[in-house]
């Protein structure tokens, strides 16, 4: 099992826990978040570079990634997709969390403002509206923010790097992310 993007272990702790004889392995780019995972989970950790240059050991039966896909323009999440896919066995699964309509809502009314600019919220809207991605970074980010894309569209996106969706929850994950359960097909 992969815990992508696995920042402290907040997730991978659990995936030690109920699997203790998987091997299991969390990457992530922060390099001060996996050594703090390694150090108090003594678990199989790596600094992974941005460029996804890097093959993991070897292909998996189940990646987790939570969180991630949140802060991606739509070009860095079908490069995202395809490095995940590329690291899935045949019939191996993915979980992922995108921000979807409860995400649209708050920001629309402005409820939240998830650390954004009023300028990048109109501008994240706005990209939203025109083609059901939207993007907008944090102020002094140009690549890392807020991203919200509808289930018709990530599928689209799953799809389009050749894995199909098998499961779809909205606001699934800690009621505010929704839930994709992807699979590379055999």
């Amino acid at each position: 099992m992969l815990d992508y993007a696995c920042g402290y272990g907040r997730v991978l702790r659990w995936l030690l826990a109920a699997f203790p004889q998987s091997k299991v392995i969390g990457v992530d780019v922060d390099a001060r978040a996996v050594a703090s995972a390694q150090r108090i989970l003594s678990a199989d950790t790596r600094v992974l570079d941005t460029a996804l240059t890097e093959p993991l050991d070897a292909p998996f039966d189940l990646i987790w990634v939570g969180s991630l896909f949140t802060h991606l323009n739509e070009a860095e999440a079908l490069r995202v997709l395809r490095y995940l896919r590329d690291h899935l066995l045949p019939g191996g699964m993915a979980v992922i969390t995108t921000h979807g309509d409860l995400v649209e809502g708050r920001l629309r009314t402005r409820e939240r403002n998830y650390s954004l600019s009023e300028k990048n919220i109109a501008r994240l809207i706005d990209s939203y509206d025109e083609t059901d991605y939207g993007f907008a970074p944090y102020d002094g980010h140009e690549s890392y923010g807020i991203s919200l894309a509808n289930e018709a569209k990530m599928t689209e996106l799953i799809e389009k790097v050749g894995m199909k969706v098998i499961h779809f929850e909205a606001a699934g994950w800690v009621l505010h992310q929704d839930v994709f359960g992807i699979q590379r097909p055999e």
